[in-house]
């Protein structure tokens, strides 16, 4: 059973309160917490007028050059699509960026999709176990944010 509910525009807002009852502060976050953190709180909390079945809720692991190829990104986005026509998608972002390295670089680019909350625990063992992963597992990274995008 759900545990909270939030609404899609305060879906940041929802997650800085949940680092906050974890006592998780943010720009101390690595990359295992960071997986952790959002795997957790996409099983624990819900976004209200949101369709599971219709992937109204989906968690995107990503990764590659940032949009200057200046430094790799990780990132895990939150996507959120309100039922009902033409209505926005809302995207929240926890992004860690690293400094470049060669191995880093061969990684290239790549994403794969969650869309269902019972499935977050396989699907967070699959990122643990990815090169992507393995590449910035003990990395600090220079930089972690948090947005919201809305498209």
């Amino acid at each position: 059973m759900v545990a909270r509910w939030f609404r899609i525009a305060l879906a940041e807002n929802a997650f800085r309160r949940y680092l906050v009852e974890i006592a998780l502060p943010l720009d101390g976050l690595k990359i295992g917490a960071a997986v952790t953190t959002v795997a957790e709180f996409y099983r624990s909390a819900r976004a209200q007028h949101t369709s599971l079945p219709d992937d109204g809720d989906g968690l995107l692991w990503q990764w590659g050059p940032d949009a200057d190829g200046t430094r790799f990104v990780a990132d895990l986005t939150r996507q959120l699509i309100r039922d009902g026509d033409d209505q926005p998608i809302v995207q929240l972002t926890l992004g860690l960026s690293y400094r470049w390295t060669p191995a880093r670089r061969a990684l290239g680019r790549g994403q794969d999709w969650c869309f269902d909350p019972s499935a977050s625990a396989e699907f967070e063992g699959l990122i643990r176990r990815s090169p992507e992963f393995r590449a910035i597992a003990s990395a600090v990274p220079a930089d972690v944010t948090l947005r919201t995008d809305t498209l």
